[in-house]
């Protein structure tokens, strides 16, 4: 990350007065909580801003919008951005309906810490030493000297504490460790926010839990672990889909697991599939032979195809990624 890149998006910043943020498709805790960080600061400099994606946010996402700032449908815009702030995404594609909301007069700003960034748009930032873009942003936000309230410290803590999984994934950096002390200090609470991510939740998302668990296959001598998703556990449960955020990670708790993996039944032609790694194994990498993407530790993918079919294929393709390694 330069110094030169900074000074770009701090005169874009600057310079703009209408702004769109958007993120990938079926955003996570570092999209979520980076875009709110992102459109407050906008915001106390008096700019007109807009959050769009497509999907919806998880449940236990939900307190970091509690204005309903973000908007899922295109007919939300209702100016023609001067900016667009595209976070966290590492190819164009994955932001969905909102590529066709970006005016082709428009700057763009690709911010993100994936090393597999297709670094699509006019300003590129891609910070791999960031264990999120939460992180990210704090250093442009010192950089710029740009206030950051609690409101704003609490977003980008919540986007480095869910990207980092509670600082146990080996993205987590003595400069994360640093970064979260100092949001603490301007005023976010980590209990709080780890309560509402990591505990808060409703009695369907642990109904939906246990019947998911309960349903955990082995393979590869249990160096893989994997689990489902179905309409038929959701109904059950009473669940939505958006409640699964986050189960393929009890899979990594298994001893000898070294790739954790949960498929989620979409709808009845297509799966999609959350990849967990450790030991060395590169979760990132088993998801791009796949056409997918993220990080070292924590990736993902979709597939056409029934349930049944999709598990056969990637269980497959798993065992040999396990034992050629």
């Amino acid at each position: 990350m330069t110094q030169a890149l900074i000074n770009s998006i701090l005169r874009v910043i600057k310079e703009k007065k209408r702004f769109l943020i958007t993120s990938h498709v079926d955003p996570d805790g570092d999209s979520l909580g980076s875009q709110i960080a992102l459109y407050y600061a906008l915001k106390r400099s008096r700019k007109e801003v807009a959050i769009i994606n497509q999907g919806s946010i998880p449940s236990k996402y939900r307190f970091l919008d509690r204005e309903g700032i973000i908007k899922s449908r295109a007919e939300s815009l209702e100016f023609s951005p001067e900016a667009v702030f595209i976070i966290e995404c590492p190819s164009i594609d994955r932001i969905g309906f909102v590529q066709a909301l970006i005016p082709q007069s428009a700057d763009t700003i690709n911010i993100d810490h994936h090393p597999d960034n297709d670094e699509y748009a006019d300003i590129n930032l891609v910070d791999e030493a960031s264990s999120a873009v939460g992180e990210t942003l704090y250093l442009i936000f010192e950089a710029g000297k740009i206030p950051i309230t609690a409101e704003i410290a609490s977003s980008l803590y919540a986007a480095i504490v869910s990207d980092t999984g509670r600082f146990r994934f080996k993205s987590t950096t003595s400069r994360s460790m640093r970064t979260a002390a100092k949001l603490i200090d301007l005023g976010a609470d980590p209990k709080k926010i780890s309560d509402h991510i990591f505990s808060d939740y409703a009695p369907q998302t642990i109904r939906l839990l246990g019947n998911t668990l309960a349903g955990l296959r082995m393979e590869a001598d249990g160096k893989i672990g994997y689990v489902t998703v179905t309409g038929k556990s959701l109904e059950a449960s009473g669940a939505e889909i958006e409640n699964s955020e986050g189960f393929v990670d009890y899979i990594l708790s298994i001893s000898g697991v070294h790739l954790g993996l949960m498929f989620k039944e979409i709808s009845e032609n297509k799966v999609k599939i959350s990849v967990r790694s450790q030991n060395g194994f590169d979760a990132a990498l088993f998801a791009r032979s796949f056409n997918g993407g993220g990080h070292v530790n924590a990736a993902g993918f979709s597939l056409n195809g029934r349930l049944d079919e999709v598990i056969d294929r990637v269980i497959a393709r798993a065992k040999e990624f396990v034992e050629n390694g």
